[in-house]
């Protein structure tokens, strides 16, 4: 039985392995060149995966990355994904992969395809004109080239505050506006209030943002101030672009924020259509969150397709 796994982040790279184990035949498909998902840009040390305290996520996502590279299952890189339909016994996705077009039939679908750095249509524009606008905490500019400058931060979770902790140890004066109030963890927030180099404001929405050659302009009504970079950390949103090549009559059900909607066996409303990681509504997303559901999900498989 053939299992077509979309996306090689750590839930689709543990579904695949755990395919191999129930039996399954795993293909699966990656739209980037490289495996191992957003993860593999973190530089900071993965809090939630135990027994490995002070591991980076790029770190974790290479020994997580080398196990699957190892595994015996046929893995498609720079696939783009064109359509998805439905057969009598599973389904036929059709893609373009780097030099041909090529089409996958399975049995089975899991939908992996994690979550991608949330902005405003606003921000996207800007940041799409200035190399000094960063969307999303992932980005080895803010690791290398970030120094003793101006830097906007806006957001107000863990992630905010925790660049703004790492940014001012960088030599950067930072100020932090959360649209509401911080929803950080309170020691991010006292952290960050204990440094005279770190300003926290609250219900501090800028008006407009102006980009120049080596800085970004940014104004709240007749004040307006220049930072030499600006880092946009609204969260994440689910990554759910793929199901716009699905056919109309398989897809899944989402959920009130857009994630896709799944049961306890990360199944979808779709018949032998699963879902599994950060593109479902998990309480807690993290890398052994994943892991777990990618487990979950090809056991559920193995299960699904043993039935009469």
């Amino acid at each position: 039985m053939r299992v077509a796994i979309l996306g090689a982040g750590p839930a689709g790279m543990s579904c695949a392995n755990a395919c191999l184990s129930f039996g399954l035949e795993p293909v699966v498909i990656e739209r980037a060149d490289h495996v191992g998902g957003t993860q593999r840009a973190n530089f900071h040390p993965n809090l939630w995966m135990l027994g490995f305290p002070d591991e980076t996520g790029r770190e974790m996502t290479g020994r997580l990355s080398g196990h699957f590279l190892d595994l015996p299952l046929t893995l498609h890189r720079g696939a783009a994904l064109r359509e998805v339909t439905r057969m009598d016994h599973g389904f036929r996705l059709s893609l373009t992969g780097a030099n041909a077009a090529f089409t996958v039939d399975a049995d089975a679908i899991v939908l992996a395809t994690g979550m991608l750095p949330r902005a405003t249509p606003e921000l996207e524009a800007v940041a799409a004109r200035s190399a000094r606008v960063i969307v999303g905490p992932l980005n080895d500019a803010i690791r290398d080239r970030v120094r003793a400058g101006r830097v906007l931060i806006l957001g107000g979770g863990d992630n905010a505050l925790d660049h703004a902790l790492y940014l001012a140890e960088q030599g950067n004066q930072v100020r932090v506006c959360a649209r509401r109030v911080f929803s950080a963890r309170k020691p991010f927030r006292e952290s960050c209030a204990a440094r005279r180099d770190i300003e926290l404001r609250e219900h501090c929405v800028p008006d407009a943002f102006t980009p120049e050659p080596d800085s970004v302009k940014v104004t709240w009504g007749r004040i307006t101030v220049r930072y030499d970079w600006l880092l946009v950390m609204y969260g994440y949103r689910p990554n759910t672009e793929a199901l716009e090549t699905f056919a109309a009559d398989i897809r899944p059900v989402l959920t009130d924020n857009g994630h896709i909607h799944v049961d306890n066996w990360q199944r979808t409303s779709v018949a032998g259509l699963y879902a599994a990681g950060d593109v479902t509504d998990s309480p807690q997303p993290s890398v052994p969150t994943a892991i777990a559901q990618g487990l979950t999900a090809a056991k559920a498989i193995e299960r699904d397709l043993q039935k009469p």
